[in-house]
């Protein structure tokens, strides 16, 4: 009987010796930083020489655009943009990467709203992004506008609709 008593607690003490020692050891729970998406976006008008989509010669081009920049230090997940007024896109999901739809990388920019006109005049585009992940949202609204104007060559405004496209470059 005495025996068995020496054993049980020598087995008492060993448990208690290596909880206490998994506690000393155990790091402090922190919970990761939250995502930072920024929203990005322009309304640029430009004079443009000769090129591939401008078969009729140099005029002034118009170019609106919106997307969306990771700044974090995860992948953000169910990543949308909304312009106001018009639709929500996703972000593409990108085979260079390895992401889904809705998948954003660290430092990863996708454009999601880009179309090209002939001429300027006065236009906007604005929009906001958001995730699944709690993250910043004080960057995560836009507002972008051009005030000149300059008439088309022939007097044709015409529309070029780029598709969404996900930056591919290894940052």
């Amino acid at each position: 009987m005495r025996k068995t008593l020496t054993r049980a607690a020598a087995s008492i003490a060993a448990v208690g010796a290596i909880g206490a020692g998994t506690l000393v050891a155990a790091p402090q729970a922190q919970a990761a930083d939250p995502g930072d998406l920024q929203i990005i976006g322009g309304v640029n008008c430009t004079f443009k020489a000769w090129g591939p989509n401008w078969s009729d010669g140099p005029q002034w081009q118009m170019h609106r655009w919106m997307g969306v920049t990771n700044l974090g230090d995860f992948t953000m997940h169910k990543v949308t943009v909304t312009e106001f007024g018009g639709p929500t896109k996703w972000v593409p999901a990108s085979k260079a990467l390895k992401t889904k739809v809705g998948d954003l990388k660290p430092g990863q920019t996708a454009t999601l709203f880009s179309t090209k006109w002939k001429g300027c005049w006065p236009s906007s585009i604005s929009g906001y992004t958001i995730s699944e992940q709690v993250e910043n949202p004080l960057n995560n609204a836009g507002f972008w506008q051009n005030v000149r104007r300059a008439a088309p060559k022939g007097g044709d405004n015409e529309k070029i609709v780029e598709p969404p496209k996900a930056d591919t470059s290894d940052k």
